[in-house]
């Protein structure tokens, strides 16, 4: 019930409170949020433990470059007992198995695929596709990736050079549209990676697009999607290469501490054999650029500490160089 009053304004308001002092009151809470705001905003904020709602709120922080939105899940940890993860290849129908065994995940070293490269589309469909041309960019394809993957809240996150690059240089691309770098690494939860393999067929039917996947011990390690145009059709691990730069999916997993089996708060990239601290991954932000390549913004997603990554797997990112990021590094 709110309190009503027939008075001019000027006199004590029914609940027997003088207005003067519901003024200050107000003055004060005002000033109070004022100075939390303040604090929040002067730093730069961890919530290893946290527990509120997906999209909490957005805030802006003096060492972050965008207005971000805080998001607490971590869809790379799996459930107990959970169930193996599968997906269909449309060119053979056959079964790929995404990893959920904890224990094989942790012991995989990485940069291994003993089941070969194997692609999700039959050579004939994408040597007559690549013929045709006219394959879309790779910044559109990556695009709508990301919004089939935030439409589903997935996770697909900026990793290793792309990480480098909207920071350092804000964009991906120059001011001539010249990719930065040669593909674009991403790091998915195993949820997402099974969930793109199934969006194949309308990459093939809406941008000219495939994908492939790298094998090991009958398991996927690593994912990459590639345009038709100008690909030769290999089964030699390596870059995918093509008329656009390629999109690469690193699958990450929470795994235990070494010597704590109890403390799961390790992620691991298993393809690259890193391993990061859950809080410098999580909560994740949720980031826009404007990038000189689209017209439309693309909605990204960055982890939450990604400048201790960064100078864990390069050292000094702020000057162009050479180097790849470390292999099978403890950050």
């Amino acid at each position: 019930m709110v309190p009503t009053s027939d008075d001019d304004g000027n006199g004590p308001n029914p609940l027997g409170l003088e207005r003067k002092c519901l003024t200050n009151n107000v003055f004060l809470l005002g000033s109070l949020v004022f100075v939390v705001y303040n604090l929040i905003n002067s730093f730069e904020m961890t919530f290893p433990n946290a527990t509120y709602p997906p999209l909490l709120r957005q805030l802006t922080l003096q060492k972050d470059l965008f207005p971000i939105v805080l998001s607490p899940w971590n869809p790379t940890r799996l459930s107990p007992n959970m169930a193996k993860l599968w997906f269909t290849s449309n060119a053979n129908d056959q079964k790929y198995e995404v990893p959920t065994d904890i224990e094989w995940i942790k012991k995989y070293g990485g940069l291994a695929a003993n089941g070969g490269v194997r692609y999700l589309t039959n050579r004939t469909w994408i040597e007559a596709r690549g013929k045709q041309g006219n394959c879309a960019s790779a910044l559109h394809v990556f695009n709508w990736i990301m919004k089939q993957v935030i439409e589903k809240n997935g996770l697909l996150m900026l990793a290793y050079g792309e990480l480098i690059h909207i920071h350092r240089e804000k964009d991906f691309v120059d001011k001539q549209g010249k990719f930065f770098d040669d593909d674009i690494d991403l790091w998915a939860s195993p949820g997402t990676v099974a969930h793109v393999a199934t969006l194949e067929q309308q990459l093939n039917s809406k941008f000219g697009w495939t994908m492939r996947c790298f094998v090991h011990d009958d398991k996927v390690v690593l994912v990459q999607i590639f345009a038709s145009c100008e690909h030769t059709v290999s089964s030699r691990a390596g870059k995918s290469k093509s008329s656009q730069p390629g999109i690469e999916l690193y699958p990450m997993y929470t795994i235990p501490r070494q010597g704590n089996e109890t403390q799961y708060d390790v992620i691991k990239d298993i393809w690259q054999g890193n391993q990061y601290l859950e809080q410098s991954i999580f909560p994740v932000k949720k980031v826009t650029l404007k990038s000189r390549g689209m017209e439309e913004p693309l909605d990204l997603q960055i982890p939450h500490h990604p400048f201790q990554l960064m100078e864990c797997l390069y050292g000094n990112w702020k000057v162009p160089s050479k180097k790849h990021a470390s292999i099978g590094k403890v950050c």
